[in-house]
């Protein structure tokens, strides 16, 4: 049985006033201008970004980007050098106020899953537990156990699970207090493939099901377009762009959001009034000024290989330079020029294994819709 709102409310020793007013704020978590400096070093600059209550938002970018930094920062593991955190419309971070990471009412769940191990899975979902009586802690415990489908481990210890068994046992201990806020650095990066897959739609189900607000670190595109409401991309201590999934992929901001997801075609080009010319045709200009050098980025998607038309004369009739068996789907690297030198190569994804021969010559419509265009 599922311990009550307003019991875990109790547990935790919120006053309804508190309680209703963290409710009725649209934003759970807000960054104004937050940075953090290590030495001479600024690794978070002038951050700012709000997670809205009960969504799930995605710190995305390359390792060394400082988005794990900014979850720090947002624990209360570190103090900001400069900027507000708000947290429920409580200031619990600034340059002179550091609210303790216990008092903060957030769950984490760590990269390498921190578990105990000397106690039970049991023992580690009710270590948090503190604030709650036997019975609420008993009742919450066997919850979880049985949310989780640990019920025949609960008496095991954490050596004796597998990784898919531990990162449960990490998340319902993270969850057992009932967080405003659940914090998740890089968690399915220590799992294969398969099971990364799984866990990562397992935990969105649950966070969904419970109106979880959460906060999760990931380098990886394809998890943050999944399981994200919203993605900050960040890059260098940045905020790049926050956006949707959708909008994040289909309108990037600049070259590095567009070619952060994934492969990208970069073709340079010329200003020309309406248009930037480039060696594959005429691109829309997004009000760039005449005469400017631009850059005309298409994921492989963005082509299209026209199979039937037999034109092999076209402006768009590019050279056959290699081809890449990718499972479902086949990459072609097609070259802009005269063989056996085109001056420019492109990748064009081929929705089924592609029987192209070296030196062939085939003819690819362009969508103009998946055309990104940004100055030089």
């Amino acid at each position: 049985m599922r311990m009550s709102f307003n019991k875990r409310k109790q547990a935790r020793g919120v006053k309804d006033k508190d309680l209703d007013n963290t409710c009725l704020s649209k934003n759970m978590l807000s960054l104004e201008g937050v940075s953090l400096h290590l030495g001479d070093n600024v690794v978070v600059n002038n951050v700012s970004f709000q997670v809205q209550t009960g969504e799930m938002l995605c710190l995305l970018g390359p390792s060394g980007c400082g988005k794990t930094s900014t979850l720090r920062l947002v624990a209360g593991l570190d103090r900001p050098n400069e900027g507000i955190i708000t947290l429920g419309g409580r200031v619990v971070s600034s340059p002179n106020k550091l609210v303790a990471p216990h008092k903060r009412d957030v769950g984490l769940l760590f990269q390498d899953f921190a578990l105990f191990p000397h106690l039970s899975v049991s023992e580690n979902i009710s270590y948090g537990l503190v604030a709650f009586s036997r019975e609420q802690n008993l009742r919450r415990v066997s919850e979880l156990l049985d949310r989780m489908r640990l019920k025949k481990h609960a008496d095991k210890y954490p050596h004796m699970l597998s990784g898919g068994e531990q990162q449960r046992v990490a998340l319902a201990r993270a969850l057992a207090p009932g967080p405003k806020l659940l914090l998740l650095d890089e968690p399915f990066s220590g799992l294969d493939t398969t099971l990364r897959e799984e866990m990562a739609e397992e935990t969105l189900s649950m966070l969904k099901e419970l109106g979880v607000t959460a906060v999760m670190v990931t380098h990886d595109p394809e998890e943050a377009l999944t399981m994200a409401s919203r993605i900050v991309l960040m890059n260098e201590g940045k905020v790049i762009q926050v956006g949707t999934p959708k909008e994040l992929f289909r309108s990037p901001s600049n070259v590095f959001s567009a070619s952060f997801f994934g492969r990208i075609n970069q073709i340079d080009g010329v200003v020309e009034g309406d248009i930037v010319k480039t060696d594959l045709g005429a691109f829309r200009n997004p009000d760039l000024p005449e005469g400017a050098a631009a850059q005309v980025l298409l994921r492989p998607e963005a082509f299209k290989i026209v199979t039937q038309s037999g034109d092999d004369s076209s402006p768009n009739s590019l050279l056959v330079c290699g081809v890449q068996y990718a499972g479902n789907s086949s990459l072609i690297r097609l070259g802009i020029g005269d063989w056996p030198q085109p001056h420019t190569h492109v990748e064009v994804r081929y929705p089924q294994a592609a029987a192209f021969d070296l030196g062939d010559r085939i003819p690819v419509e362009i969508d103009q819709d998946q055309a990104f265009v940004f100055l030089k």
